[in-house]
């Protein structure tokens, strides 16, 4: 009841228009701007949103992790091999070589994401359930050394996983428009369902840890059952990242465990706005297009040509440039807005709204 009544104030809330104009925007810019780089990055966008409001969704919760690589990598793999297994089968059955794409393949698409997702939040139940009574740095650690073992054991098991050289899973979902709308759909279910929970009696309790956990066991609050419930959730939504970063990539390895996919959520998070929905977003599309728009062949030319002379043995100064720029920012970012972006912006618009109103208010002599 109490769902459905947040869910009907949600429908008839300016917000939920703004949001049905965006997603509008979102479905029809591809089809406006055809240029392929730019499906790729807002596609890549959408896939990083998801991944660092699930890190978000933790943090909300009191909790951190600092390996949460993992279960992005679990989703990947897992959403991968069943994937693959599946459609060997279809192909098996139908005596094809490549698998027919239609409506078949595109259930399958997301039947696997979801079950990649699955057993990314069945792992994360097991580790929550072991280590969820830590505080919250130390819960962070375990998840660090957990991402470690995870690529060891993909490496170790290599000839189920094909950690170490990596395999390519079967296409179910042409890359281009149709997968953008494939993970335009996720993101936005994603997203609204972890909205929703934030928003319910659960989202409440799971705030009230996130502000003094003693205070919350004091009111009679399971700390430790919702503190579980938020890192599987959580958990379940770095899966299905997973999954589909795999399927648009077209290829997993063992460097989806790496550290730095580790610390994207929580880097992309600070800078868009910690404890924000829109936050995440913010921050998924600040870091995908600084290291996108400095990896295009012109700019990377540009960059050596003018500052290649800093960083000499290097053939492309865009990785590096592209870390000091997001280091610097991140720096000022937590120095003098804390909140993030999504702070600067309310500034912003509440500035432009005062000025437009003050004028309006003065009348003519």
């Amino acid at each position: 009841m109490e769902i459905k009544q947040k869910l009907t104030s949600l429908l008839h809330s300016r917000i939920f228009q703004i949001i049905i104009f965006g997603l509008a925007i979102l479905v029809i810019l591809p089809v406006i701007i055809t240029d392929n780089f730019f499906l790729y990055v807002l596609t890549l966008i959408c896939i990083f949103s998801i991944y660092a409001a699930s890190w978000n969704f933790l943090a909300n919760s009191g909790q951190g992790s600092l390996g949460h690589a993992a279960f992005l990598g679990l989703g990947g793999f897992s959403s991968a091999l069943i994937g693959t297994s599946i459609s060997n089968g279809i192909n098996g059955l139908l005596g094809t070589v490549i698998m027919p794409i239609g409506a078949l393949s595109v259930t399958i698409q997301i039947l696997v994401l979801i079950v990649g997702g699955l057993i990314s939040a069945g792992i994360g139940f097991l580790i929550g359930l072991a280590c969820v009574r830590l505080k919250a740095w130390y819960l962070a650690m375990v998840t660090f050394g957990f991402s470690v073992i995870a690529s060891t054991l993909s490496s170790q098991f290599d000839a189920i996983t094909n950690g170490i050289n990596g395999f390519a899973p079967t296409t179910l979902v042409p890359r281009g428009f149709p997968f953008y709308i494939l993970v335009l759909s996720f993101t936005v279910t994603s997203i609204a369902v972890m909205y929703l929970i934030m928003k319910s009696r659960t989202g409440l309790a799971f705030r009230a840890i996130h502000g003094n956990e003693e205070e919350a066991k004091m009111i009679g609050i399971n700390t430790a059952k919702y503190k579980l419930i938020a890192f599987v959730i959580s958990t379940f939504f770095a899966g299905i990242a997973g999954g589909l970063n795999v399927y648009f990539l077209r290829f997993v390895d063992n460097s989806i465990f790496a550290p730095a996919n580790s610390f994207l959520p929580l880097i992309m998070s600070v800078i868009g706005g910690l404890g924000t929905v829109i936050g995440p977003i913010i921050g998924s599309v600040f870091w995908v297009s600084i290291q996108q728009i400095l990896a295009l062949p012109s700019v990377a030319d540009y960059l050596h040509s003018s500052l290649g002379g800093f960083f000499p043995g290097l053939s492309n100064v865009g990785p590096p440039i592209s870390l000091i720029a997001i280091g610097i920012i991140i720096v000022v970012i937590v120095i003098f807005e804390p909140k993030g972006l999504v702070a600067l912006l309310q500034k912003v618009y509440n500035y432009i709204m005062l000025k437009t109103k003050s004028k309006a208010e003065i009348k003519p002599k």
